[in-house]
Order: C-alpha cells, then structure tokens, then sequence
C-alpha cells in the first residue's frame, strides 16, 4: 500500500480538496483507496456526510483511543473504490493527551500494521491538520510521499516549520515530495512570487499545477469529488494530472533528496 499525505501547516491551501480528489482520481484508476480524515475541523468527513465532526464514535478517535478497532470505523462512500475513515473535534484533544506518552507520533502507523490495512488496499490517502500536532506528526509517520499545496507566499513559509518536523521524525528523508501551486493562475504576480520563493529555498514545484477553477472551489457543497462534479472542468483535468504524477513516483521508484535545501521560516 502506497500512503500519501496532503500536508501543510496553513489552512486554506486546498489541503482537503486535494486529498478528496487525489483519493477520487486514483479509484477511477481502479486503485482500492483509503481516505482518512486526520484534520479535527473534519471537513472531508461533512463533505461525505460520513459524520457530523462532533461525535467520536465510528471514527479516527474511537481507532485510536481503542474503542473500537480500525475495521469498524472504515466506512464505504458513495464512489466506487474509496473507503473512508472519519474525524471529529475530539482529535484535537487526543493529540494533547497523547503527547506525553513515548513513541506517540507512530500510533497510527502502529495501528495500521496491527489491523493489516496495507493488504486491502492500494492507496492510503491521509489529510493531514493544518498545524504542527501530535496529530500531524501521526500524518506523516506513515507516509510514503507528501504533497504540499502552495497557494500564496504564506503557505510557502509555513512550510518550513512542516519541514523541520519532516527532518526530526523522517531523518533519513525515505519519503517523496510534490510541492504543488494552487489557485494561483489568475493572480500571475503572486504566482511570480510564491515561484521565487520555492526557487530560493531550491524546491522545485511539482509538474502538474491546480489551476484557478470555479467548479472546483465549489466542490465541496456537492460533496466532494471533482471528478464527479465537472469532469470537463480545468479542476478535474489538473487533478487528474496530479494524480498521474503521485502515481509515477511510485512507478520510477523516485525518492527525495536526503538533505533537502534550507527553507526559510
């Protein structure tokens, strides 16, 4: 099984809508996907109707506090190949509770190994929280290869707070990496800015970019995928270029570089 988490530590850079497309386009693939909502403000999970974001029962919480085991809370959607796992607000709490405890940033990897996830499914797509947590250090634990949405300058510095805790959990850097522009293409001088600054750090963006799309930025009130909205749309043919960059990386065996250039904070 292949995981890739959608990660970055500001909110609004298309983290969700990237996750819930990349899950969508690799199941049109006739990839058998697992998407996990690991963000407290649970937005994929309201976007599947899979929960209200409130309750912990049936979702990441309960796995993970014990309560219930990881197969009981995979749920099916309304896509052919995607099983989903949900998240509530009271995984906020758990990442404090859990940050005393050794070894917690590996719960969810732990717990993924225990219950053989890995031999059901092809893909594991994990969207991350949008700030340095315990939760976001269990996000990157387990993943193979990260895709870091940029959508303005912002984004790109918060970056580097994301990479330094990259470097503490996964020092010997045995990950990939697509930095990836978002919504950017109506705004050519922010654009030219945000391409400066990943220049300067020498990051180099990602092959496929998310072009600015109305239909895209309305997805979420149709419940998720692009693909399934307006599959003609700019969104859905540029996420569809995401996901046949996420999937070359696998295919090429690509790895990222082990001492990645210095990010500003």
């Amino acid at each position: 099984m292949n995981t890739l988490t959608v990660i970055n530590a500001k909110g609004g850079c298309g983290k969700s809508t990237i996750a819930m497309s990349l899950a969508a386009g690799l199941s049109l693939q006739g990839k058998r996907v697992l998407l996990m909502d690991l963000d407290p403000q649970a937005q994929v999970t309201q976007w599947l109707s899979a929960g209200d974001g409130l309750r912990p029962e049936g979702t990441l919480v309960s796995a993970l506090t014990g309560q219930q085991s990881l197969s009981d809370v995979i749920q099916p959607t309304g896509y052919a190949n995607i099983w989903f796992v949900a998240s509530s607000a009271g995984l906020e709490d758990l990442g404090r509770e859990i940050s005393a405890n050794d070894g917690y940033p590996t719960m969810l990897t732990e717990l993924l190994a225990r219950e053989s996830v890995a031999d059901r499914f092809d893909f594991l797509v994990i969207d991350s929280p949008n700030q340095i947590s315990p939760i976001m250090e269990n996000a990157i634990f387990p993943a193979d290869a990260f895709v870091i949405p940029f959508e303005s300058t912002k984004a790109v510095k918060s970056y580097a707070s994301v990479y330094q805790l990259l470097l503490k959990l996964r020092p010997n850097g045995d990950y990939k990496l697509l930095h990836v522009l978002s919504n950017l293409t109506r705004l050519p001088g922010l654009r030219r800015r945000v391409l400066a600054l990943l220049a300067d750090d020498k990051l180099e963006p990602a092959k496929s970019e998310i072009r600015s799309c109305g239909w895209l930025a309305q997805v979420d009130e149709y419940g998720g995928s692009i693909f399934h909205f307006r599959p003609h749309s700019n969104g859905a043919e540029d996420m569809k270029a995401l996901v046949e960059e996420a999937i070359a990386l696998f295919d090429n065996g690509q790895t990222a570089h082990p001492e990645m250039p210095r990010i500003a904070a």
